[in-house]
């Protein structure tokens, strides 16, 4: 019996080579998201996402290429500072590293449960008897057919 040769299903895994690795450092470098790599790469975000996870030199010529471009537009930036201007870099460097520049507000509450319930109760039992609603009056039928009848 000849045994037959599956073939394998979908698409041709796609591997970066190393000019497109480079490409991806000098495009993080010019401050580009990885979508729009992806999009000058000529690739889906799923491929590149998947050659990121195989190969940690993507990822870290991705993080190396950030860090040359917000390095050289923060020197860029410092050297031409004037008046007015500060402005436009503090806006610079929170869009372009929010994990670092981005102004993060911690909120913490504490609520005492005991607390709301009997100062609710205290409420409620020192309220007038005028306050609370009373029991509605009891509805006589027979009006009530005359008045949907005329």
């Amino acid at each position: 019996m000849e045994q037959k040769t599956l073939k394998k299903r979908g698409r041709k895994a796609l591997i970066l080579t190393q000019d497109q690795i480079n490409q991806v450092e000098h495009l993080a470098a010019l401050n580009m998201g990885v979508m729009d790599i992806c999009r000058s790469l000529g690739i889906s975000w799923s491929a590149f996402d998947k050659n990121r996870k195989k190969k940690q030199e993507i990822n870290d010529a991705l993080e190396r290429g950030k860090a040359k471009g917000l390095t050289r537009a923060t020197s860029k930036l410092m050297e031409k500072i004037e008046d007015g201007e500060f402005q436009a870099i503090q806006f610079y460097l929170k869009s372009a590293d929010r994990e670092r520049w981005a102004e993060k507000a911690e909120i913490s509450h504490t609520l005492n449960l005991s607390e709301i319930i009997s100062s609710a109760n205290a409420r409620i039992i020192e309220a007038p008897k005028d306050a609370l609603p009373s029991a509605p009056k009891e509805i006589d039928i027979k009006q009530l057919n005359k008045a949907k009848n005329s």
